[in-house]
């Protein structure tokens, strides 16, 4: 035998054991019963922007579109956040998840310190249609009332007049485009957190990282990233999302499934129709066997996951 022959050999060799690895990886994932299972749309699951431009089939992956619920600043509607600040994660739980939050933020000293934090690991929940987006339309159409009242005080007003148009679109893009997946949990225990929230078609469960902040002198913490942030699609599901060489679908709806890995797959996939409001606009659409969904045992693909670890503090 050559030497550059066992050179192929072992080179085929080491391809054959990576992918038996994450064969083996993807099938754990999968066994027994999923840790969730949710339907998303286009508005939580976003093709990359220039996915028709690329003429090679490079693939095609969906970027996981999520926020965080926060009444007190209020998201802007049609805009994709991928963390931000959360009042509601306060001292209590950022102690959980083992930050030491004994040193008053309006000291100087103390608030560059919690600025240096290394972050910590956490599991977020994620809640898909539920109270917090609720809140959200609500705190939508309050503005456009709002803004209606102060037309209405002085009609003749153009700068008023733009303010209705804005919080008019504003709440429209609320209703029918802003993702409606939002983080409304943090905590240490994947388990503890799946008792407060035991609905698996609503609520997800996923690892990500917190970090420490000071805003007008108050300690606070945001989500500065999830473990899952985009699904790769399957060639056959990519038909129902991209139109497969035809019209691009404007709307389409997804069945996501997460492992015990916390890997996310797919199992059905579907184009949806302008008037289709269970999809875009309305209720979590539930793909079912009378729709015309996409649903396919394609080869495993392994997702885009970022591990986290822990970190000292």
């Amino acid at each position: 035998m050559t030497r550059h022959l066992r050179i192929l050999i072992i080179g085929a060799a080491l391809i054959l054991a990576g992918n038996a690895v994450a064969l083996i990886g993807v099938a754990y994932n999968r066994s027994g019963e999923p840790a969730a299972v949710v339907n998303l749309s286009e508005r939580e699951l976003s093709r990359p922007y220039n996915f028709l431009a690329s003429k090679e089939n490079s693939g095609l992956t969906l970027r996981l579109n999520w926020r965080s619920a926060d009444k007190s600043e209020p998201h802007l509607p049609g805009v994709f956040s991928q963390g931000g600040r959360t009042r509601w994660l306060d001292k209590d739980k950022l102690a959980a998840l083992g930050f030491d939050v004994s040193a008053d933020p309006q000291n100087a000293d103390a608030a560059r310190r919690y600025q240096k934090t290394l972050p910590r690991d956490a599991y977020v929940v994620l809640e898909f249609n539920g109270p917090a987006y609720q809140a959200a339309v609500q705190q939508a159409r309050a503005r456009l009332d709002a803004a209606k009242a102060k037309l209405a005080a002085d009609p003749g007003s153009k700068a008023l007049k733009a303010g209705v148009k804005y919080a008019q679109r504003r709440l429209d893009d609320e209703r029918n485009k802003s993702t409606r997946l939002f983080a409304v949990d943090v905590g240490p225990d994947r388990q503890t957190l799946r008792s407060r929230y035991p609905n698996r078609a609503r609520y997800l469960i996923l690892p990500g990282e917190v970090r420490l902040t000071v805003i007008n002198k108050a300690l606070t913490g945001y989500i500065s990233g999830l473990g899952v942030s985009s699904i790769n699609v399957p060639l056959a599901y990519r038909a129902a999302i991209t139109g497969g060489g035809g019209a691009r679908p404007a709307h389409y709806t997804v069945r996501l499934a997460f492992g015990k890995r916390d890997e996310p797959w797919i199992l059905a996939a579907r184009a949806a129709t302008e008037g289709d409001t269970g999809n875009h606009a309305g209720p979590a659409n539930r793909i079912s066997l009378s729709q015309p969904a996409v649903v396919s045992t394609a080869r495993a693909v392994p997702t885009s996951v970022r591990v986290f670890r822990a970190r000292s503090k």
